[in-house]
């Protein structure tokens, strides 16, 4: 017989755990700045739904800016791909998304 969290063989009074769902953001256009967040969180996965062209990229800073410290710069020309992070930012999350046509992208963040 399996054993339940307390200890009680009783599954009525297992302890419950509850994870927080990520906050997404769904890019469709190149855009010269976009504030995701204001404040502290972490970035979870920025997902390449469609690619783009044009030298596509998407640049994430910790800031309110561009002039904030970077995070990552991914080239958005390959799609489906997703990179994972897990990456603590303090100020926030602002993008930046380059090139002739951005693709479709994803960000996961809470």
């Amino acid at each position: 017989m399996a054993g339940y969290p307390n200890n009680q063989n009783n599954p009525a009074g297992a302890i419950p755990v509850y994870t927080a769902a990520a906050l997404f953001l769904n890019v469709t256009a190149v855009t010269a700045g976009t504030q995701v967040k204001t404040g502290s969180g972490v970035l979870h996965s920025v997902i390449i739904n469609t690619a783009g062209s044009g030298a596509a990229t998407i640049t994430l800073y910790d800031g309110t800016n561009a002039s904030g410290t970077k995070i990552a710069t991914l080239n958005t020309s390959v799609s489906p791909f997703v990179a994972t992070y897990g990456a603590a930012f303090t100020t926030g999350l602002f993008i930046v998304v380059t090139g002739t046509t951005s693709g479709d992208i994803t960000i996961t963040y809470s």
